[in-house]
């Protein structure tokens, strides 16, 4: 096939009838002339000397060649002869064939060669029965040769083709159809080509899928498909203005979409992405139409964490300009690692704060009773929020809005007079945007996580230490919480190893010690520090886990992230499907607490260790490589990451989540969001606890997983946030240079955040819940800011 379209450049491609696949004009024609050929040239053991042909310069002079040579030298002409006549027409077909005289001059050596060998059988006896063979293989050859030549109506369609002429089989019945030596072909358009290929491709597809792959097919799809063979004229329209009904949520493949253009399909992408951000939008009650014109949009990026991770985001974002010099008040958003006051009050503040809401609980509290009554002991919600997902709208938006949006017609039209119908805002202009929620520390600083999350379990009736490792926040060694913890300390037996976490300023693993005694303990808290603020250092003394579940002997722990948002004043919070186990480098050992290499798992320590990357890629572990150890490794245990652990982790995470819902966002600043990073460890029963949460999460790629999971965790929250609040410009200000740039995948499908807490549907209850208890402790009162991380390459 190859060789044949290299002599055969210009031929346009054509399609057998019998056959779905393509095949070059002139293969079936090379195969079936050459057949002869080949076949006696894979015997190389029978050679006959012939007469050569004779020549000018030597006209009476004889020469002996072997068959094969002779076949091969007649056959090179007429490739070049094919050669020379192959330059056609966009659907023409044109075969060039040998002249009858020459044709005539091949069968009369064949002639000479026949009444030759017939003396040679007589005068060597020897050779007879090996030249029989070879002689009844010349004689069927020519037979077929003259048969051809003699057939008037073959030879009428061959001379019709060599006049670049196509000849029809039946112009009414068989139109653009013709037959060649015999096989009957037919001349197709590329765009009827790339349907045909596609079709190939899915029914090859269809033949090695099982069965149950094939029953889980969506029905709309092939209805869709089935509709746009019957009504082609369809396809010409353009795919923004009319209707759009795809299978519930833009699913793209080859074999749906392979007739649309690239300006078709550009469209459908775009609208896809549009309906994404309509989903999201209307969730927090408002929505931003895509602009008619580009606006000057100005980003900037702050150093380390991967800045350039962020950059490379942005750089799909075209009508986003980074700008790197600009001042606050020229930015429209800016990403850094700790959030900056400054930026914050030049933002939009909600009319409406928290605290003035709190005059009306009293009024609130007397409706959710009522309502609280009316519900069944066993809600939705819980399914919702921790079971799984048929539909990937259910990953984004609450029950009661799932029938309507999804069965509505996805249009920019159609998402407007929604937003009309249900008296939403609309938003013309997003001015600051910030990767930082004002009041994030009461997740993010340790001391702050434990207090809101230790308030939370007391109203809630819930068992703290079920979900937090056993802990106490001392200021120095007369305080009654570390009286507390001695009492407990001399009454734990065993292994009493505990660690001291600073309650303020500290990431990655600074600043922790673990110790095995008393008296280290009371030598650390001790010590009068203060920070540059005046404020003293306080410590968190936190309970060891001495048993902890092993992957290969070491210790490890879970990183997982979600997000939180604040659009319009409402605050939703999406808990991200994917994360990774960090390992440590070496084998675990209780007897030594000293080595950092052992015990603390976070990448900033371990990447020093000579074992580092020695067991896995960057000490990074995938879950459905975890839930592979646990199969072979623990199969009599049954231990399921995915059924027992999983949503164990979702649910820590979330009431983490509402045991700072009264605190974050005190005076409602409109447009912020942020990513939250969670640290989990597992004891030998396969109990989760959460250590920490960051504000600041590592974004460092230093890892094939990690370069997997965190560009599309990042990449996804934007779509959430940042492209909600300025959505990408309506499709005909997309220069045609950037539309490359779209995301050529399906937004719904490929969104991994899911829907853990909205302030609409849970807000009620926790204003009724903390109503009695605002301003409880100090922390709301602290200035708190971590210390600035430079990475290693910025």
């Amino acid at each position: 096939m190859q060789r044949d379209l290299a002599i055969f450049p210009n031929t346009p491609q054509i399609q057998c009838l019998f056959n779905p696949s393509t095949i070059h004009p002139m293969t079936a024609f090379v195969a079936r002339s050459c057949y002869k050929y080949n076949q006696l040239q894979r015997n190389k053991q029978q050679r006959i000397v012939i007469q050569q042909i004779p020549q000018k310069q030597r006209p009476k002079e004889k020469r002996a060649i072997s068959l094969p040579r002779t076949l091969q030298a007649i056959k090179k002409q007429q490739f070049e002869s094919l050669r020379r006549s192959s330059h056609q027409k966009d659907q023409t077909l044109s075969l060039v064939f040998s002249d009858f005289k020459q044709e005539d001059l091949i069968l009369s050596n064949i002639d000479k060669f026949y009444n030759m060998q017939h003396k040679l059988q007589t005068s060597n006896d020897d050779l007879v029965e090996e030249r029989k063979a070879n002689l009844n293989e010349i004689k069927r050859s020519t037979s077929k040769i003259k048969n051809v030549i003699e057939n008037d109506k073959t030879k009428t369609i061959l001379q019709n083709i060599l006049g670049g002429m196509q000849q029809k089989v039946d112009e009414v019945a068989h139109e653009n159809h013709m037959r060649i030596m015999g096989m009957q072909i037919k001349s197709f358009k590329l765009q009827e080509q790339q349907s045909i290929r596609s079709k190939a491709w899915s029914q090859e597809k269809e033949r090695e899928s099982s069965k149950s792959f094939v029953e889980k097919r969506d029905f709309h799809t092939r209805s869709v498909q089935k509709k746009r063979h019957q009504s082609p004229q369809n396809k010409n329209k353009n795919v923004s203005q009319q209707t759009i009904k795809t299978n519930q949520n833009f699913r793209f493949s080859l074999t749906d979409y392979s007739s649309l253009s690239r300006e078709q399909l550009f469209q459908m992408k775009l609208l896809s992405y549009h309906y994404l951000i309509f989903i999201v939008s209307t969730q927090s009650n408002f929505y931003v139409q895509p602009s008619e014109y580009v606006i000057d949009l100005k980003f900037k990026v702050g150093k380390g964490n991967n800045s350039l991770l962020i950059k490379e985001l942005f750089k799909s974002r075209w009508w986003w300009n980074l700008n790197q010099d600009a001042e606050n008040k020229e930015l429209n958003f800016i990403w850094t690692q700790i959030k900056v006051p400054q930026y914050m009050n030049l933002q939009e503040w909600s009319k409406e704060s928290f605290i003035t809401r709190q005059k009306s609980l009293s009024q609130t509290s007397i409706d959710f009773k009522k309502q609280k009554r009316k519900q069944s002991p066993k809600s939705n919600k819980q399914i919702q929020k921790f079971g799984t997902y048929h539909d990937p709208l259910q990953k984004l938006i609450l029950v009661q809005d799932l029938n309507e949006l999804k069965s509505m017609d996805k249009s920019i039209q159609n998402f407007i007079q929604y937003v009309e119908k249900k008296e939403l805002k609309i938003i013309d202009n997003v001015n600051k945007i910030h990767n930082h929620i004002e009041r994030n520390y009461h997740l993010g600083n340790k001391k702050a996580m434990f207090h809101n999350m230790k308030k939370y379990y007391e109203l809630t009736k819930q068992e703290l230490f079920l979900h937090l490792p056993i802990t106490f926040h001392v200021s120095g060694i007369k305080d009654k919480q570390y009286q507390q913890f001695m009492d407990y300390y001399k009454q734990k037996k065993g292994n009493n190893i505990w660690i001291v976490k600073p309650g303020e300023f500290t990431n990655r693993g600074n600043g922790i010690i673990v110790c095995q005694s008393l008296a280290e303990i009371n030598k650390i808290v001790s010590k009068k520090q203060i920070h540059p603020n005046g404020k003293p250092f306080t410590y968190l003394i936190q309970k060891y886990i001495e048993k902890p579940f092993l992957y290969n002997k070491r210790k490890f722990d879970i990183r997982c992230y979600f997000l939180i948002t604040q659009l319009n004043s409402i605050i939703r919070a999406y808990w991200y499907e994917e994360g990774y186990i960090r390992t440590s480098s070496e084998e675990f050992d209780i007897k030594d607490v000293s080595n950092q290499y052992v015990h603390l798992t976070n990448d900033a320590i371990q990447k020093y260790s000579e074992a580092y990357g020695k067991y896995e890629n960057g000490n990074k572990l995938s879950f459905a490589e975890f839930q592979r150890y646990l199969d072979k490794w623990h199969s009599n245990e049954h231990l399921n990451f995915y059924k027992d652990l999983y949503p164990q982790l979702k649910i820590i995470t979330l009431n983490a989540i509402k045991s700072v819902y009264h605190k974050i966002e005190p005076y409602k600043r409109n447009y912020n969001f942020e990513i939250f990073g969670l640290d989990f460890m597992i004891d030998e029963k396969f109990q989760p606890y959460l250590i920490e949460i960051n504000t600041n999460p590592c974004l460092e790629l230093s890892s094939p997983l990690l370069g997997r999971i965190i560009p599309a965790m990042v990449e996804n929250a934007f779509r959430l946030s940042i492209d909600t609040l300025i959505p990408p410009p309506e499709q005909s200000q997309w220069p045609p240079n950037k539309k490359h740039l779209l995301f050529y995948d399906n937004m719904l499908e490929n969104n991994r955040f899911q829907l853990i807490f909205d302030e609409r549907e849970d807000g009620q209850e926790l204003k009724v819940l903390y109503s009695n208890q605002l301003n409880d402790d100090q922390i709301d009162e602290m200035d708190e800011e971590e210390e600035e991380y430079q990475s290693d390459v910025d």
